[in-house]
């Protein structure tokens, strides 16, 4: 028999009851099995007296017998009421005495249990009332045309120029350190760098512009770039170890010692084949466009990423599920066996506890509008992977053996069923609420990301030894 009280909306005492009818045949069963298959002294296999099994493994048997027949019970129900079980169920503390005489047992056992689960509840907040930005770049044709420049940067003539000096060259200077007007002995010498673009405009920019390779100068160094902190200053533009504590001023003289240019490749048919294969492009306009679908393609990602953010926020604050607190606080550290502090629950199970109703919200969307994850979602998604890796044709064997070798990390594969879950999720809110886009800078539209990356890098920290416990149980 079993009988449940319920507590409040998520927890409830289910007692199972075992009578002395039904515990008595198992008790005789195993008690012959054990006496088949243990070996005990003094007797042969199968021949020692069932009192002699009794006295000695009496207790256990009946211990073991007991509590099979309780949990099978309890799981079965709990199976045949469809409970959403949070955590496991556990034995109250305030369990009644129980006679295990294995010849004469009482005339019930009843063992009450302390079930916390998930309550029902309908989901909130998938309506078109509920209406949601999603961040995008207002620049797209500054950073296409950007990207050009650099693709043409890479692509482009490289030399060592000993005439003249330009204002995107790199410059070698072979400085030492002045006392005043002279060379200041054992002073500090080193090759400096000089990035002519990233100089501002300044009295030390404007003469390298009139120099060439073999000229001396007189500088201050640091007028190369703006370092505001000192140890950047001495690693990056003197070049000295941060272990060197030796004081050198900011006045050198150094000589020309090289110059490199990289000159931008003409927009041609052999750039535009080398650098988007060929016969995909054949003129700047098309370049430009296919450079706009690849950084569109990457701001997508992280737009839909920001997005499914707020998606996240909104619906946990209008979906506040109750939780059994008691009994979760309780089930940490029982099933921890001593190893979390009581401090330790009470300061994480507030993260703890909005991770596990995010759970929750995920599992009724899920549940709400079938979504499902197959197997061969899973496939696809890995031959995806492998054909992006490679960048050409290759052949269906070479990529399924990749894949049957990708798919063999159990963690990465339950990583990336993850990853394609919260996509149907993504996909399915967005198609009940309302979304608008905002067009922002890509600086802009970094800082926002880079705030809300660290803010749930900060979040997933505050209950971390909380959910890597329960993991390992």
């Amino acid at each position: 028999m079993v009988v449940r009280k319920d507590i409040d909306n998520s927890s409830a005492i289910v007692t199972v009851t075992i009578t002395r009818e039904e515990l008595k045949p198992k008790l005789d069963a195993e008690l012959k099995r054990f006496r088949q298959r243990a070996p005990m002294k003094g007797f042969r296999p199968g021949q020692a007296p069932i009192e002699f099994v009794k006295k000695i493994y009496g207790a256990s048997i009946f211990g073991d017998t007991l509590n099979d027949m309780m949990a099978t019970k309890l799981y079965d129900y709990l199976r045949e009421s469809k409970l959403e079980v949070l955590g496991q169920p556990l034995p109250t503390a305030d369990q009644q005495q129980f006679s295990f005489k294995i010849s004469n047992p009482d005339p019930e056992y009843a063992i009450n249990y302390e079930v916390g689960f998930v309550p029902n509840f309908d989901i909130k907040g998938l309506d078109k009332s509920e209406s949601f930005e999603r961040i995008t770049i207002s620049n797209l044709d500054e950073l296409a045309a950007d990207d050009l420049n650099y693709a043409r940067k890479r692509m482009g003539k490289r030399s060592n120029p000993e005439t003249d000096i330009q204002e995107n060259d790199i410059v070698r200077i072979a400085s030492r350190e002045l006392d005043g007007d002279q060379i200041k002995a054992e002073g500090w010498e080193t090759t400096i760098t000089v990035h002519l673009k990233s100089m501002a405009e300044g009295d030390l920019k404007t003469q390298l512009l009139t120099l060439k390779k073999g000229d001396t100068l007189r500088f201050n160094a640091r007028q190369i770039e703006n370092q505001e902190k000192e140890e950047n200053y001495r690693k990056y533009i003197l070049n000295l170890d941060a272990a060197d504590d030796r004081v050198v001023g900011d006045l050198y003289e150094g000589q020309i010692e090289e110059v490199n240019r990289v000159e931008d490749a003409d927009l041609n048919e052999e750039f535009y084949d080398g650098y988007f294969g060929p016969g995909n492009v054949g003129n700047e306009t098309e370049a430009i466009e296919q450079i706009k679908k690849g950084i569109t393609q990457f701001y997508d990602v992280r737009s839909n990423a920001l997005l499914m953010r707020s998606f996240q926020e909104r619906l946990m604050e209008l979906n506040q599920v109750e939780l059994p607190e008691t009994f979760l606080k309780r089930w940490l550290k029982v099933t921890n066996e001593g190893k979390l502090a009581e401090e330790q629950i009470e300061a994480e199970y507030p993260a703890f506890a909005e991770n596990l109703r995010w759970s929750m919200l995920r599992d009724k969307i899920k549940e709400q509008f079938g979504l499902e994850v197959s197997d061969e979602d899973l496939y696809q998604e890995y031959v995806k992977r492998v054909r992006n890796y490679f960048q050409v044709e290759i052949p269906d064997n070479i990529i399924a053996s990749s894949v049957e070798s990708l798919m063999k990390n159990e963690k990465d594969v339950e990583s990336t069923r993850r990853d394609l879950e919260t996509d149907k999720i993504f996909q399915a809110v967005l198609g009940q609420v309302s979304v608008s886009d905002r067009a922002v800078p890509s600086d802009e539209f970094h800082k926002i990301l880079d705030e809300i990356t660290k803010k749930a890098e900060a979040e997933q920290e505050e209950d971390a030894t909380l959910r890597s416990s329960v993991e390992e149980v």
